[in-house]
């Protein structure tokens, strides 16, 4: 893994004691987890590199692996990404044995939302226990994917993106589902990527509407949208801070690739907050007191499935090695996830009950 910038990472630690929250609700019986995706390497995950690890002082090899190259759900084998949870330092993974991506954590911990092709050509959003049993489908497009799951604050709702065409996908569209699968809405076009508010009134949200993608936010159900990212590049993967004073997103940095930043809620004092010139970071995700937010790191390998007039952002799209890093309200960052295996798309949740 390239070393990458933390200059920026200062600005973090002051705009996290401004806007960090702890969190009221604290039981010994909950524990912070992360939900994630990693690669499967019974299903196809080939080896293209060694990745090596040196002793800092002496220079000297201490360790080796390979490095399989982790394609992007929407992608080639999709079976063999599958959902696991670990604690919230990368410790006690434990694997659903669930195919999937996207995944999310329910407010109360007990269920995760996903999208899966398990029983339909395209991905479709279901709900499952948060062990990985009790797998129930709530959509039934059919006619293209359906993705990006996002619970609301109460656990009532969950709003996704689908694709009104597919082949390359186009126009995607917002829309929300009650989380026992009734109720479907479709709340705008060109849009994805949602994440709500903390206290359920709006939701974020990426669109091309403009090119390239940027960042919306717009009422619960779907009215007074309005732009807020002020970039002239593509924008996307809005994430709530938990106080709702603060959204965390993805811009295009140096070189091409792809930087974490933040905001305040109206668009306003965005910083720049982590960046690489050879990586890209991706999918930033909230702990939920705010002290913490996850994100993925992506080495390019090879050859990149970049499918024109295709409409998602760059993150979407990008295939390669990809690992799991926070970085805390010091400025101090971490990997917690393991090197030997593929990890992506972190989701936040307080469990019960799980090993």
């Amino acid at each position: 893994m390239q070393r990458f910038a933390v200059g920026a990472f200062c600005i973090l630690a002051a705009f996290l004691l401004l806007v960090g929250v702890v969190s009221g609700y604290q039981s010994a019986a909950f524990k912070e987890k992360i939900v994630f995706v990693r690669a499967d390497p019974s299903r196809g995950v080939t080896a293209t590199q060694v990745i090596n690890a040196f002793d800092q002082n002496t220079g000297a090899q201490t360790s080796g692996h390979a490095g399989p190259q982790f394609a992007d759900v929407s992608r080639t084998d999709v079976r063999r990404n599958e959902i696991a949870v670990m604690n919230s330092d990368g410790s006690g993974v434990t694997e659903l044995h669930v195919s999937g991506s996207d995944p999310a954590f329910s407010p109360d911990g007990t269920k995760i939302a996903y999208c899966s092709m398990h029983d339909t050509r395209y991905f479709e959003i279901y709900v499952m226990n948060a062990d990985g049993s009790g797998q129930k489908r709530l959509t039934n497009f059919n006619t293209a994917d359906a993705c990006g799951p996002a619970w609301s604050p109460n656990g009532k709702t969950i709003a996704f993106y689908a694709y009104a065409l597919t082949n390359p996908n186009r126009t995607p569209q917002i829309w929300t589902v009650d989380a026992d699968g009734s109720n479907q809405k479709r709340l705008i076009d060109h849009g994805m990527d949602p994440s709500w508010s903390p206290d359920g009134k709006q939701i974020a949200y990426a669109s091309n509407r403009e090119n390239p993608f940027q960042i919306y936010v717009m009422n619960a159900d779907g009215s007074n949208s309005h732009r807020i990212s002020k970039e002239k590049l593509e924008d996307s993967n809005p994430a709530w801070a938990p106080d709702g004073a603060a959204i965390a997103y993805v811009s295009e940095g140096e070189a091409g690739h792809r930087a974490i930043y933040i905001m305040g809620a109206d668009g306003s004092d965005s910083h720049r907050l982590a960046f690489s010139k050879k990586q890209d970071f991706c999918f930033p995700a909230w702990s939920k007191d705010g002290k913490f937010l996850a994100f993925t790191v992506l080495n390019r390998l090879g050859a990149q499935a970049i499918v024109t007039g295709e409409e998602k952002p760059r993150c979407e799209i990008w295939t390669g090695e990809y690992q799991i890093f926070t970085f805390d309200s010091e400025g101090k960052t971490h990997q917690i996830s393991d090197a030997k295996l593929m990890a992506m798309k972190p989701s936040y949740g307080r469990v019960a009950n799980l090993r």
